[in-house]
């Protein structure tokens, strides 16, 4: 066989390796992509988890949820074609594994992005960054000012949420366990406070305020801190607030942080959620990341 026989045939094989392995990376790539936005459109239809935690997701009197993250929620899967959200209200310690076992397809509360809760589940990218407040009585009578006051008062006890990121905070404090009180839900919390049961509540200033302004006690009052609680370093921590998705729904949860990303942007989350008493002082900084928020300490 001639030389240029030989130079066409090697270019003949070259030219089909090169297309078998076009072929090949197509369908690794495939095959590698999940469904899980695709498979939401077609059935036209998605469910959401959510802990009746006034204002980031809660029922409102027609009965029907709302509230900052179901609000963001519903405007982005209508912007996906799907009209059809089925709310699952679970208590806020069950949505991770809620939605691990697939009870809903994403967590819509606001859910705080902690590396803990990041080994289970992929957040989304913030959409609202947080401080801390307490509810306290009248007056303040046990002068609770932050988290280390609460802690050197022997008699003054914490009223959280289960499965709250304030649990971590309180420990490292040292708030002991004896003086740690969980309740289900923020409505709960404020009637323990009410009941004398605690001596303070803490969530984020925004959750703080909208509590106080439904429980309108006058015996209770909004206590800002003059120092937010640190973590290992001592450093304070900002909070940062996302939606929580199975980590295999890789292409549901690309798509939420586009649609975020843009909305962001041009101000249609801003208006989303202000009704919820989320002002501009909420809004993440721009470029930050859900891997951002999972690597802080």
């Amino acid at each position: 066989m001639s030389s240029n026989s030989l130079s066409r045939m090697s270019r003949r094989v070259l030219i089909s390796s090169c297309f078998l392995g076009a072929i090949s990376l197509s369908i690794g790539t495939a095959v590698a992509q999940d469904d899980s936005l695709a498979r939401i459109q077609a059935a036209g239809k998605v469910k959401i988890g959510f802990a009746n935690i006034n204002p980031y997701g809660y029922v409102g009197p027609d009965g029907k949820i709302t509230g900052q993250s179901p609000e963001l929620t519903k405007a982005f899967f209508a912007d996906m074609g799907i009209a059809d959200i089925e709310p699952v209200i679970t208590d806020f310690g069950t949505l991770i594994g809620g939605l691990v076992a697939q009870r809903f397809d994403i967590v819509s509360t606001g859910m705080l992005i902690q590396p803990e809760r990041c080994k289970i589940v992929s957040f989304g990218n913030p959409e609202y960054q947080m401080n801390r407040a307490f509810a306290v009585r009248a007056g303040n009578p046990k002068a609770l000012t932050s988290f280390v006051a609460l802690a050197k008062n022997p008699a003054a006890k914490l009223g959280m949420l289960t499965g709250a990121g304030e649990l971590h905070l309180a420990e490292l404090v040292g708030i002991p366990k004896d003086r740690q009180v969980l309740f289900p839900d923020l409505s709960a919390a404020v009637a323990g406070l009410q009941a004398d049961r605690v001596d303070a509540v803490v969530a984020s200033t925004v959750t703080i305020r909208q509590a106080l302004a439904r429980a309108n006690d006058a015996q209770l009052e909004f206590a800002t801190l003059t120092e937010q609680p640190a973590d290992e370093t001592g450093k304070p921590v900002v909070g940062y607030g996302g939606m929580a998705f199975r980590k295999e729904d890789k292409t549901l949860r690309e798509a939420w942080n586009a649609w975020l990303a843009e909305n962001l942007k041009n101000g249609r989350v801003a208006k989303i959620i202000e009704p919820f008493g989320f002002g501009a002082e909420t809004l993440p900084p721009e470029g930050i990341t859900a891997d951002d928020a999972c690597a802080a300490k």
